[in-house]
């Protein structure tokens, strides 16, 4: 019976093992199928998730669309995401426990009995006539055999040995599943052996992912992002990739732009330039201020992170202010020669403008920003014909401990039209805005002189002849002038570039003589400009004049202080037409802050009586010789003012017209003043019978009344 059991406990080892074998076969077919699939998928998704169709497809299916990254959020670009390979490992190892209890386990439990076994090996042996079954049976410790014959027993097992002796029960095995097995498991072996062999690193790769290890998928094209973080607000970006292994020339990358809450956007990537063993490519995008992050693919290559561009402000001047500083021979605000200048702020001087600069002058310019400042340069413009020049940059005299406030100096010229300023931060950005203002020069005139009425008014305001109506005493320029007389010379001069001193131009018409019968040099001379050596217009300098204490106001009018005819009553009354104040500079209306001598005036009692005049000579026809005047002679005179501008050959300012006074007898002059004087009286009659007039229309309407 030992031998019979022996074989079917061979039988039943060999059938778990072909259950076994079947069952791990099958387990083991799927299992390196699905592996394949997760591989494959693995693949697919780190070489094709990122790409421009891809995502084009999961927006048009609105569920799957892609959600767009926040800002400064770090983004895997174009690998597979851990969650689908923990999805597809965790599937797998669940799938690979239900193959196993399916194919194996379940199986392995399921596998025939010794008795199962003995009834199979009676249905193919037909000699054992259900001996065998019966002799397994009771020859069990647990057997109950009571009642039973045991000499029956032991002949029943007796011949169910000698018939297992005759017979090999291991020849009832069905081997067939051993073949299905190997022809299950043995293509897929294949495959994969021949994946391993061609690809080994991919595969070892890919095997690992869905083991979950941290192993990226290898590539033959590398990509390292070369592209600087910081750009100025509004610049065109360039995204620059160093890039190493396979590329060419021709190699056309693809670049996914997402700027901050707007939609992504993609650019080519293109070659650039070759550097040692790689080379750079680069994408230029357009003029945007919204900071974005960026991916790139190329080949097989892509970025496992997404890099970020952020957008900042180039420097900007929040304000500009300019200061004419005025030159130094107008004066100081101490009045030494190298005191502080004069500065003056015109119109448009807080946005950083000048107007009227005086020729010498210089320009201060402060400027504030919106960020601290490495360089500052100021660039001052001059007309050069029809194009602009640009002179040397002119670095900052002051700079604040913010590096955001700078100032600088510059000297005009005759032909500066204005200034540009140039600034970088520390990034090295430059200002987007120009930052530019105008400079307008003061036209490089001579001084303005007029004229003023002749008047014999009183200088004191406070005077009964200096009280009155100023109509009253004016004589426009029709004061006569009599032999031996005076010509009041009464003017008033200004300028931007300050007074500097005056003189009188006069030359002498002698009557009856024709204007082209005087010298050749007097007809080619109509006006002192164009005798400026004075050869027919003599030059009479009129003096500075010293103002002696209790002299009172200058009164510009009449040329006089008011205390300058003081004492001149009664028998000295006829002084007052000899009392002169040649040239007097004013004063600074705001000392310290407006330089003094920017107007001038005077009046000058011009005396006639040493005067002479060029005549023909009678005796020599052709020459000329020189004469006393006489009743009826032209007196010409002009102003002639020059500024303080040093600088040589300066133009000096004349009066706009001569006055011209004709010599005349002593009684016609005092005729013409008497017929004046009723004039007068009659003008001031007037002018009192008005002031009644427009006096009673205020009254009230009872006065009216009463009257």
């Amino acid at each position: 019976m030992t031998h019979v059991l022996t074989q079917l406990n061979r039988w039943r080892l060999m059938e778990r093992a072909i259950r076994f074998l079947w069952g791990g076969a099958r387990v083991l077919a799927v299992a390196l199928t699905v592996l394949a699939v997760a591989c494959l998928l693995d693949y697919l998704v780190d070489r094709y998730r990122g790409s421009e169709s891809w995502r084009a497809f999961l927006r048009a299916t609105w569920v799957f669309a892609p959600k767009p990254a926040e800002p400064g959020e770090s983004w895997a670009t174009d690998v597979t995401p851990f969650w689908f390979r923990f999805l597809m490992s965790t599937g797998q190892a669940a799938l690979l426990a239900w193959l196993a209890w399916v194919f194996v386990i379940r199986p392995l439990r399921r596998t025939p009995k010794v008795d199962d076994l003995a009834g199979r090996a009676e249905k193919a042996i037909p000699e054992f006539d259900h001996r065998l079954v019966t002799a397994v049976q009771l020859n069990r410790r647990d057997a109950r055999t009571q009642g039973m014959s045991q000499h029956l027993i032991g002949e029943v097992t007796r011949e169910a040995g000698e018939i297992a002796s005759k017979h090999n029960l291991l020849s009832l095995v069905e081997y067939r599943r051993v073949g299905y097995a190997a022809l299950v498991a043995l293509p897929v072996l294949a495959l994969w052996g021949l994946f391993f062999a061609l690809k080994p690193a991919l595969a070892g790769a890919l095997v690992q992912r869905q083991l979950l290890l941290d192993v990226e998928v290898p590539r033959t094209t590398f990509l390292e992002n070369r592209t600087q973080d910081v750009w100025p607000t509004g610049a065109e970006v360039d995204v620059r990739y160093f890039v190493t292994g396979e590329w060419s020339e021709a190699a056309v990358g693809r670049l996914r732009v997402q700027p901050d809450g707007q939609p992504e956007e993609y650019y080519d990537l293109k070659f650039e330039r070759a550097e040692g063993a790689g080379a750079y490519f680069v994408a230029k995008l357009p003029a945007s201020s919204t900071d974005f992050g960026f991916a790139a693919r190329l080949v097989n290559g892509r970025t496992r992170e997404a890099g970020f561009v952020r957008f900042e402000a180039p420097p900007q001047a929040q304000e500009v202010e300019a200061w004419q500083l005025l030159p130094r021979f107008v004066g100081t605000r101490t009045g030494e020669p190298n005191g502080p200048r004069f500065e003056r702020r015109t119109e448009g001087g807080q946005r950083g403008e000048v107007v009227d600069a005086l020729p010498g002058s210089s320009v201060r310019v402060v400027g504030t920003f919106s960020k601290p400042l490495t360089r500052a340069v100021l660039i001052p413009v001059e007309r050069d014909g029809p194009r602009e020049r640009f002179l040397n940059p002119v670095e900052p005299r002051a700079k604040s401990d913010d590096r955001m406030r700078l100032g600088w100096e510059f000297d005009t010229t005759p032909k500066t039209i204005g200034y540009k300023l140039e600034v970088a931060d520390d990034r090295g950005f430059v200002n987007a805005v120009p930052i530019r203002r105008n400079v307008r020069m003061l036209d490089d005139k001579p001084p303005s002189v007029v004229f003023l009425p002749e008047s014999t008014r009183h200088p004191d305001p406070k005077d009964f002849e200096g009280a009155g109506d100023a109509r009253v005493y004016e004589w426009g320029d029709k004061l006569p002038l009599a032999e031996g007389g005076r010509v009041m010379v009464l003017y008033h001069a200004r300028s931007e570039q300050a007074i500097g001193r005056a003189a009188v131009r006069y030359r002498v018409l002698p009557k009856g003589v024709p204007f082209d019968q005087l010298p050749a040099e007097w007809q080619k001379v109509n006006h002192p400009a164009d005798d400026p050596e004075a050869k027919v217009f003599a030059r009479l300098l009129l003096k500075p004049a010293e103002v002696p204490k209790g002299s009172g106001a200058f009164v510009p009018d009449l040329g006089l202080f008011e205390r300058s005819w003081d004492g001149l009553t009664g028998l000295k009354r006829g002084d007052r037409m000899k009392k002169s104040v040649e040239f007097y500079a004013l004063p600074s209306t705001a000392p310290g802050v407006e330089p003094a001598a920017l107007e001038a005036g005077g009046r000058y009692m011009f005396e006639i009586d040493g005067l002479t005049k060029l005549v023909p000579d009678k005796d020599h026809p052709g020459k000329f010789v020189s004469a006393k005047l006489d009743l009826g002679d032209t007196v010409e005179l002009y102003v002639e003012v020059y500024d303080k501008n040093p600088a040589p050959n300066r133009a000096p300012g004349f009066t706009r017209e001569a006055r011209r006074k004709i010599v005349v007898s002593g009684d016609d002059a005092a005729a013409a003043i008497r017929l004046r004087d009723e004039q007068n009286k009659r003008l001031q009659d007037k002018l009192r019978d008005l002031a009644a007039d427009q006096a009673g229309v205020f009254k009230p309407r009872e006065e009216k009344d009463k009257k």
